[in-house]
């Protein structure tokens, strides 16, 4: 495993940290591989919660073009991998929250966009940069954003290559909450552990609803009654109910 990305366990919760604080965070190719090969060992060991954050004053300042190359080829098939990635950590069947805790631009706004949800540092700047180098985006930049936050923003942010500040994309609906700098790390462990607390089996299933594009309300609501069906069986609604007759905190596993 590559050294730049650490990560660290908290029961089950997985925290991974992007390592590379004298650039930002900048991905590079060995980076991809790594985060892939650790969502392979939580997919296997049933971790509940991934939390994404960087080291240092930085998040993610997006590729690193030094590593990635000028090449053609090599930088289409870094893109690739790094979609691969996004789709990959996007899918993954468990919550995923990215804790911001400075500048995010480029494929760090585009890391944003595949996480569940995002909570961020008061001094956390995100935007896009794509057009400050003459490239476009290729990872959900201009296409993911657009549909989490209004459209007129999103376009902005893109062409200008400009950022916004944390309270900004709060307001817009990027951010779920934004605390301190002191706070962050804190205050996402706290939420990471309430999740990893409830049902795996019940998020699995709201997470896949959740994950559909618009829809219909008849086929909306089919379709959490199909999922509802599958988990009316399970031993984690059957210990949920009996929790809550008994006045006391379910002890879920997963079955």
């Amino acid at each position: 495993m590559t050294t730049e990305i650490t990560t660290t366990r908290d029961g089950d919760v997985l925290t991974i940290t992007l390592n590379r604080p004298e650039a930002l965070n900048a991905i590079t190719p060995a980076m991809v591989a790594g985060m892939g090969a650790l969502l392979d060992t939580a997919e296997a060991d049933g971790t509940r919660v991934i939390v994404i954050t960087g080291a240092g004053r930085g998040f993610c300042a997006g590729a690193d073009l030094l590593a990635v190359g000028a090449d053609p080829v090599g930088s289409t098939r870094f893109l690739a991998d790094l979609q691969a990635l996004l789709v990959r950590l996007a899918g993954y069947p468990m919550p995923v929250i990215a804790a911001v805790n400075g500048t995010a631009m480029g494929g760090g706004t585009e890391l944003i966009l595949a996480a569940d949800f995002a909570i961020a540092a008061e001094s956390a700047r995100v935007g896009d940069g794509h057009t400050n180098v003459g490239v476009i985006p290729g990872g959900g930049g201009a296409t993911i954003l657009s549909q989490r936050v209004p459209l007129a923003i999103a376009k902005y942010v893109v062409y200008t290559g400009d950022r916004l500040t944390a309270q900004q994309w709060l307001q817009y609906g990027l951010f779920a909450e934004v605390v301190t700098d002191t706070e962050l790390l804190e205050r996402v462990a706290v939420v990471a552990e309430r999740l990893a607390a409830k049902s795996p089996l019940g998020l699995r299933e709201i997470k896949s609803l959740m994950s559909h594009g618009p829809l219909d309300h008849a086929t909306g609501l089919a379709m959490e009654l199909e999922a509802s069906r599958r988990y009316s069986s399970s031993e984690d609604m059957a210990e949920g109910l009996a929790a809550f007759a008994e006045k006391r905190p379910p002890r879920f596993t997963g079955r």
